[in-house]
């Protein structure tokens, strides 16, 4: 918001309903005193029921708005070989998987049924543009909010790998629902030393 626009929000707003605790000490830090903020935790995510029958498989899947424009990162993912990695999404452009043989793309699917479809690996939670971080406007986002695609994930019935310093990786260890990275380059050694037991 605008400065002003952000004055007169905090002057009208009875309640404020904010994604996360991080968002949630931005807005006490901005002025909003703190008995008028409320933190969701996470989003919802409505959809058909996930596949039950999961493939325990070392792969990342990542399920999102694949537009190069909002992250990317994807251009880079062929440094990750042999990381295999599963796409999901509208706005797929064939530079991402050039030199990359070790990305698919699946298509997009429709929101509702997605979950149904998402089978294997680990869902990941990372956006902006690069691999060892999580930077540029829309990865820093991810310092304050709840991104839908972990809620995906969980409703799929996936554990996930996310940013860890995103504002969502205190939820993902606390319920113990997958584990947080500092750089893409990690994310094969510790899948290395992941066992079943992350389905369970």
């Amino acid at each position: 918001l605008r400065e002003e626009e952000a004055r007169i929000v905090k002057r009208l707003g009875d309640i404020f309903i904010v994604h996360n605790e991080a968002m949630r000490r931005y807005y006490i830090e901005q002025g909003v005193d703190k008995d008028r903020v409320i933190s969701l935790g996470i989003f919802d995510y409505l959809g058909e029921s996930a596949n039950t029958c999961k493939i325990f498989e070392k792969s990342v899947t990542i399920a999102a708005n694949l537009s190069l424009e909002k992250s990317p990162y994807l251009t880079r993912l062929g440094k990750l070989f042999p990381l295999k990695i599963h796409l999901y999404g509208p706005n797929f452009s064939s530079v991402i998987t050039e030199d990359a043989p070790n990305v698919e793309y699946h298509g997009s699917v429709a929101p509702d049924v997605l979950p149904g479809k998402l089978d294997r690996g680990f869902g990941l939670v990372w956006d902006g543009e690069g691999l060892d971080t999580c930077s540029g406007g829309l990865g820093e986002y991810l310092l304050y909010n709840n991104p839908h695609k972990l809620s995906l994930y969980l409703a799929s019935g996936m554990p996930v790998i996310i940013w860890g310093k995103a504002a969502e990786a205190d939820f993902v260890i606390r319920n113990n629902v997958g584990i947080t990275v500092d750089s893409l380059y990690e994310v094969s050694g510790v899948l290395e030393r992941c066992d079943m037991g992350m389905y369970e």
